[in-house]
């Protein structure tokens, strides 16, 4: 638990650090015109354009900003299933099949957001290759904790959709920054 929220603390300095330097774009108006570019070709467009405008900080990011805005978002997401992981395995009576289930996938996210905090250290750094490879380690974390979930009967607890979300913004974070490193 102590790893998690040490990583969280290390993610939100980078992130803030990150910020202080990254010059503005389009402040005036509010909408960053950056932001529909970059979620143009994403599968979950209107994911990527709501999760990216609901971070104040998007109105006027530039493109690397972005990425990276894109990864706090997927890391949060990852934090925040990690504790309802955590809460529920502490709080709930599972048959022992679904608390295995939850337990490896408590296990995924704890990769997974440590990739991710890989993921911003290399972006923060330019070396996009590695960020790219950090963000498809987390999107298989969270396909080896969906692979579990599709074959446990708790089904009906929330994970299974938690875990969808979560893999879904760290694919629009993946692609956001392939669009980076094309540009």
């Amino acid at each position: 638990m102590k790893l998690v929220i040490n990583n969280v603390v290390l993610f939100v300095g980078i992130f803030c650090l990150y910020l202080s330097f990254s010059p503005p774009i389009n402040a005036a108006d509010g909408n960053n015109p950056l932001v529909a570019q970059a979620c143009e070709k994403v599968k979950a467009k209107d994911l990527c354009i709501s999760s990216l405008m609901a971070e104040h900080a998007s109105r006027s990011a530039d493109l690397a900003t972005l990425a990276l805005i894109s990864i706090k978002v997927a890391s949060s997401n990852g934090t925040n299933t990690s504790f309802y992981i955590k809460k529920t395995l502490d709080t709930k009576k599972l048959e022992p099949a679904v608390e295995q289930n939850f337990q490896d996938c408590e296990d995924n996210y704890i990769s997974a957001t440590q990739q991710l905090d890989g993921a911003v250290s290399s972006l923060v750094s330019k070396n996009y290759k590695d960020t790219k490879m950090f963000l498809e380690s987390a999107i298989d974390d969270a396909i080896t904790c969906d692979n579990g979930l599709r074959k446990m009967a708790g089904n009906q607890l929330e994970l299974p959709h938690r875990n969808i979300m979560f893999r879904q913004l760290c694919i629009n974070a993946l692609d956001v920054v392939l669009f980076l490193m094309t540009s």
